[in-house]
């Protein structure tokens, strides 16, 4: 049986979500805990809904493989450390292959400085339907199709932060964090609307944008035709994962926010 997992996790210490064979990465713990529990995923066809960066986060990725049995996904998380939990697990057909999704939604969180709301928003909303996003992808230039579909955008304020939030069919490499530093250019008044509707036109435009800091971005969620079976055990641990995390960093920021003129 082909059985899929939904899984979190805190992408700071990790080299991205890809197996290398010589640093840290998600995959290469996932792989170490399969292996624990009996199972090669070179023989049970794994594959994942797609990679994330050095340094960027998740709570919906996704992953399949073939078991003999279902495994929970409490069981697995005894085998994985603390920045990775699996919190959710479906049945699913013998072909399913986690890239083929509907969706994928982002989120990017940033401070929100002296920014001009109003223009980053009107900015965003140029990014929805379909559009070449070749000036936001790290391979730029290099002849791969950058044609993606945005279905739903918004910018909004939460105290000092923003919050972006985009969904799309698919998203190229980096392509979230590019157009964070767009939206940027745009709402410190260092570009236009102009611009960065010209930067959606790269037959007639072609310019290379700098992706923001990985650390703000989150693949939240994975979407599909069917629904994940939450494991209330697994979802526990990850809710007390993430409030350690929060506690700790949160602590340091209030202790540097202290000193700060």
């Amino acid at each position: 049986m082909r059985i899929a997992y939904k899984l979190a996790y805190i992408g700071t210490n990790f080299h991205g979500f890809q197996y290398q064979p010589d640093v840290r990465t998600v995959e290469g713990e996932l792989f170490k805990a399969f292996e624990e529990l009996g199972i090669d995923v070179r023989k049970a066809n794994y594959k994942s809904a797609g990679r994330t960066d050095a340094g960027v986060h998740a709570f919906g990725q996704v992953i399949a493989l073939d078991l003999e049995k279902p495994i929970f996904p409490r069981a697995i998380n005894a085998h994985l450390p603390e920045d990775i939990t699996v919190w959710a697990w479906a049945k699913v057909p013998e072909d399913f292959n986690p890239r083929h999704a509907k969706s994928r939604i982002y989120l990017y969180v940033l401070f929100a400085k002296d920014y001009d709301i109003s223009a980053m928003r009107k900015a965003a909303k140029l990014l929805l339907g379909t559009h070449d996003f070749s000036n936001f992808t790290k391979k730029f230039g290099e002849g791969e199709s950058c044609v993606r579909t945005i279905y739903n955008v918004e910018l909004r304020v939460d105290k000092e932060f923003l919050i972006l939030e985009i969904e799309g069919n698919a998203f190229t490499w980096n392509m979230v964090r590019c157009i964070v530093t767009a939206l940027e250019e745009v709402g410190s008044g260092h570009r236009d609307l102009k611009w960065f509707e010209s930067m959606l036109n790269p037959e007639k435009h072609r310019e290379r944008i700098e992706p923001a800091p990985p650390y703000g971005l989150i693949l939240k969620d994975v979407i599909y035709d069917f629904e994940f079976e939450v494991d209330e055990y697994a979802w526990k641990t990850l809710q007390h994962r993430i409030e350690k995390t929060v506690r700790f960093h949160g602590t340091i920021y209030k202790l540097f926010s202290l000193l700060t003129p």
